[in-house]
């Protein structure tokens, strides 16, 4: 299988990285102004060039200088943009978040320097129904169209994709559905330069399986067999705990006596939506909820599914299907923001083989998009 040049962006603890280069591509630069990040990839690819400083000052020479290529030999370039201004859990600032919002449309122009022969982008579904102004929206609207400007950020995105010159489609995709332990929805995006049709790998795994797929893996499958786990671990503080010492595997504030749902959920009791990560104690025999930067939180608690604490970083990295030998860089809150933001390695080894087949010649089966 002939290695092909993989430039990476907004790299983070480089999951995507680290799937890609199964695949089969070799990462020839990486780029990420998180100090913590750069110490990561600094430390473990020692032979990988790294530029740490504001990707707005980047341009396709300079990379292609720090990757000792020529014009045309980027084969992919790959990254996943800030997400949180498009994140339905955060503000939804899109392009008004001046720090991460407009980050987005420096991939497309370095797309649009680099001309690599393929991009591959990874951002969250929130990207999809974003405006690219901010407007007061109401509460828990759930993501239902309620004006003009309802995802008019990912079409303008997409004008902007488009007027490189690329091919260009998007899924989204379920990691569960790809083998990892963990039911992670995202937006992939993939463009071609030469203009053919955008494809999609196939699931290999279902909930339940079936005659060609897999039964999802399950919070068990990932840490069944970790042992001496040093890494760090964050605290619950004893309110927290006195709650989460009630909730059984599985479960979150719904399974807390009502009084106690009151009582622990405040205002929040009220409000519409799931509300799921309140509480949360992982099971065993299901698969992880979506990895986060903060696992000690009352509304995005990852409760060990037999102890009363939180998810250790290594614990959460099982889930995200990096290899234990893999090292984080930074203080513990760093670790877990490179854990929690990054792509599951293995979903993206799947989409890079998929890639890879493309540029080899070897026929890959068209799939419809969801959603």
């Amino acid at each position: 299988m002939k290695a092909l040049n993989c430039i990476s962006v907004f790299s983070g603890g480089m999951g995507l990285d680290l799937g890609l280069e199964a695949a089969g591509f070799t990462m020839r630069f990486a780029a990420d102004n998180m100090p913590a990040a750069a110490e990561t990839i600094r430390f473990n690819r020692p032979e990988t060039p790294v530029y740490d400083d504001d990707i707005r000052k980047l341009n396709g020479v300079k990379i292609l200088e720090l990757a000792k290529l020529e014009e045309g030999e980027v084969d992919l370039l790959a990254g996943g943009p800030p997400c949180q201004s498009f994140s339905t859990a955060g503000k939804r600032l899109g392009l008004d978040d001046s720090a991460k919002g407009p980050l987005i449309f420096e991939f497309s122009r370095l797309i649009a320097e680099l001309r690599p022969r393929a991009f591959l982008m990874e951002n969250v579904k929130g990207l999809l129904s974003a405006s690219s102004r901010w407007r007061e929206l109401p509460y828990n609207n759930n993501g239902k169209i309620i004006d003009q400007w309802h995802g008019s950020l990912f079409r303008e995105l997409f004008d902007h994709l488009h007027s490189n010159g690329y091919s260009i489609d998007f899924r989204e995709v379920n990691s569960a559905d790809y083998g990892v332990p963990q039911t992670r929805q995202r937006v992939i995006l993939i463009g071609y330069r030469d203009g053919r049709p955008v494809t999609f790998p196939e699931p290999t795994h279902a909930r339940h399986g079936g005659l060609f797929l897999e039964p999802w893996r399950t919070t068990g499958d990932a840490l069944d067999d970790l042992a001496d786990d040093d890494s760090h671990c964050a605290r619950f503080s004893e309110r927290k705990l006195r709650y989460l010492k009630m909730v059984p595997p599985g479960g979150n504030w719904r399974h807390l006596p009502m009084e106690i749902q009151r009582e622990s959920m405040g205002r929040a009791f009220f409000a519409k939506g799931g509300r799921s990560g309140y509480w949360r104690r992982l099971s065993f025999s299901e698969p992880s909820p979506t990895i986060l930067t903060e696992p000690q939180n009352a509304s995005t608690a990852l409760c060990h599914p037999r102890e009363d604490r939180p998810l250790t970083v290594r614990e959460c990295a099982r889930i995200q299907t990096f290899p234990d030998d893999w090292v984080f860089c930074g203080r513990g809150a760093d670790q877990y923001r490179l854990v929690g933001n990054a792509v599951p390695v293995m979903l993206a080894e799947k989409i890079g083989h998929h890639i890879h087949k493309e540029f080899s010649g070897q026929p890959c089966v068209a799939t419809e998009k969801t959603g």
